[in-house]
């Protein structure tokens, strides 16, 4: 009888835990999904910073458009206009200038006989990249109709 409860008792023990062989594999397994996670997060941060300089230009270039296709808005005189053929320029920053120019979009002849013009304003936002590469370039177009 006693053979009987030694054979119970150490069955019961065997099935009481884990493994030191299936403790190991659950390790692993850990392990390597926790490093693709972080591999994986840590490229999802590399794309942001990545991206956050060509948005921060479009954000910036859309606002000095808008600013400019503003100028003269309302008013009856061309004195407020964006100038035509003639290129404006700034800096935001050290990293960030624009460029903008209008220009007749199409000959002058043909639109004097509309009484309108339609105007082409187009506005370059030129950045360094934080890594100093070379500079890179964002162009952002705009049509205007002035009388």
């Amino acid at each position: 009888m006693k053979n009987m409860n030694y054979s119970t008792v150490g069955h019961a023990r065997q099935q009481a835990g884990f493994t030191l062989l299936e403790v190991l594999v659950a390790t692993v397994v850990l392990g390597t999904a926790v490093a693709a996670l972080f591999g994986l997060l840590s490229g999802a941060l590399r794309n942001a910073g990545r991206l956050q300089d060509p948005e921060r230009a479009f954000m910036l270039g859309q606002t000095k458009m808008n600013e400019l296709l503003a100028l003269g808005a309302g008013s009856t005189t061309t004195e407020d206009e964006l100038p035509l053929d003639e290129t404006l320029q700034g800096h935001w920053d050290e990293r960030f200038r624009w460029q903008a120019v209008a220009k007749h979009f199409r000959p002058a002849s043909e639109a004097a006989s509309y009484g309108t013009v339609l105007v082409q304003v187009m506005v370059d936002v030129y950045w360094k990249p934080a890594d100093n590469r070379e500079e890179r370039k964002l162009v952002l177009e705009s049509y205007q109709l002035r009388q």
